[in-house]
């Protein structure tokens, strides 16, 4: 199925902590290229390198879609910590004067993962990668929510970063003899190719230190999966963490029939999903629960759509899958 290309381009971006997708579509739904970068957080990347990350997204797409500025309609940011007017102040005075200041709209990446989840519909968004947050886009109600999101210093409890962090104040407690021994030592250890407990403080120096935490989120798994209680107690409180957050946003809801999507690298893990599920039911009930089928780059992309009030049906659903599919096959 070869769709002909229209003239007109949006660009969607989802900005997480760890890396940064953008895509370039036009307004059949189809996806005419995608890119990928580094973290675009201006919380724990400087906003040059934020401006650097995101130009060259922009740019490289432009050029292999073989598109013009001129055809851009609208590029959507979605970043993570960019939705309050301050943070939105920065990231806007990046673009001033530049080809682009007029198209950028700016967002939270909560909502382009919600976004990607209910194809632009309502619904409750629980991300729990390396930061976390709950938000809610109720169109019935006209009700917009978050819940947590204040950033790996104040808050995202539940999120990869968080328990990273537990898990290197567990190696360097059971290094003083201040806590339980655990097998997250020698995981920890080999993962940054150091001998001894105190070479980790070298974290302290890294600029993306906050990804290179949240990753050791995956390490916490791989030792919970071999019954290791302290990685299984650091668990169980991320876990409990993100359900309180979940409860707080369908308590204060008006709209009770709205489904929950959950996205972020820690649902990808089955042990994790899981887990957070069991805790979940006995607080909030049965609810509707899904993962999206898109990435979050493609929500930011429906959301510019949708922004420009064009249809998306079941024409344009089948187009986005199509195309992407056949674009991350190439």
């Amino acid at each position: 199925m070869e769709l002909k290309k229209t003239e007109k381009r949006w660009i969607g971006i989802d900005g997480g902590g760890s890396k940064t997708s953008c895509v370039i579509g036009d307004e059949q739904g189809q996806i005419l290229s995608f890119a990928l970068g580094t973290s675009s957080n201006i919380h724990s990347i400087s906003p040059q390198n934020v401006f650097h990350t995101l130009t060259q997204l922009i740019n490289k797409v432009i050029e292999e879609s073989k598109s013009t500025i001129h055809q851009i309609e609208s590029i959507q940011l979605c970043l993570a910590g960019a939705d309050r007017e301050n943070d939105q102040k920065v990231i806007t005075e990046l673009f001033k004067d530049t080809l682009y200041e007029e198209k950028i709209k700016i967002r939270n990446d909560a909502e382009a993962a919600l976004a990607s989840g209910t194809w632009g519909q309502s619904g409750i968004l629980l991300i729990a990668g390396t930061g976390s947050i709950v938000y809610v886009i109720c169109n019935e109600t006209n009700e917009r929510m978050r819940v947590g999101g204040w950033g790996y210093l104040l808050g995202d409890e539940g999120s990869g970063f968080y328990i990273g962090q537990r898990a290197l104040r567990a190696v360097l407690k059971a290094y003083d003899c201040r806590g339980q021994k655990t097998v997250l030592t020698n995981l920890v250890l080999d993962h940054f190719k150091v001998q001894q407990v105190p070479e980790l403080l070298k974290l302290y120096s890294d600029e993306n230190y906050v990804p290179e935490v949240a990753r050791i989120s995956q390490l916490v798994l791989e030792a919970a999966k071999k019954e290791d209680p302290v990685a299984i107690e650091i668990l169980q409180d991320a876990v409990f963490e993100l359900v309180q957050m979940v409860k707080v946003a369908y308590h204060h809801s008006a709209y009770k029939k709205l489904m929950l999507v959950l996205h972020g690298g820690l649902f990808s893990d089955a042990y994790f999903k899981n887990l957070f599920l069991k805790n979940l039911k006995p607080v909030i009930g049965d609810v509707e629960i899904a993962q999206p089928e898109l990435p979050a780059v493609l929500g930011a992309y429906l959301l510019a759509i949708k922004e420009s009030g064009l249809l998306i049906d079941d024409k344009f659903k089948k187009n986005i899958n199509f195309s992407w599919n056949k674009l991350n096959h190439q």
